[in-house]
């Protein structure tokens, strides 16, 4: 009975943990539209005109997911992984672009705030998120290591 009740109360963690992780992913997502609904302008140039919002897309959240993971529990912080960037994960991921960024986060804690606020005064994140070719993305976070990994894409 003892064992039951032990497996019944790790399950319901890690699902609420699950759930937890992806309220998060998606108040970064949200974050991000409000930050083009009210046209920031960016550092040194971009930005500065009201976007129309980015549409959430699966695979592209898959491979942020991934590579948050990976930056999180191997503590690290850039666009490669053993030698693979951004454009050859989405691709590997199924996800047929013309145009892709990747912005990615470190930080002492998962905060979805935190995260966008250091994108939008960094110029080249900012001008990502900015971009009016870009029409769909997706997030990741890995609460080990509190990475953040975001995908923005124009689809083929």
């Amino acid at each position: 009975m003892k064992q039951v009740w032990w497996m019944l109360l790790v399950l319901g963690f890690s699902v609420a943990m699950a759930q937890t992780t992806a309220q998060l992913e998606s108040q970064v997502l949200s974050l991000i539209n409000e930050a083009r609904a009210r046209g920031v302008a960016c550092r040194g140039g971009g930005g500065g005109v009201r976007l129309s919002p980015l549409h959430y897309d699966a695979t592209l959240a898959q491979a942020a997911k991934g590579h948050a993971l990976n930056m999180g529990r191997y503590g690290f912080m850039s666009h490669y992984f053993q030698g693979v960037g951004p454009r050859v994960r989405v691709a590997r991921a199924g996800y047929g672009y013309l145009r892709m960024s990747e912005i990615i986060f470190k930080g002492r804690n998962s905060d979805p705030a935190r995260a966008v606020r250091w994108w939008l005064r960094s110029p080249p994140h900012c001008r990502a998120i900015m971009s009016p070719h870009y029409t769909e993305f997706g997030a990741g976070l890995s609460r080990v290591g509190h990475a953040w990994a975001v995908v923005l894409a124009q689809p083929r």
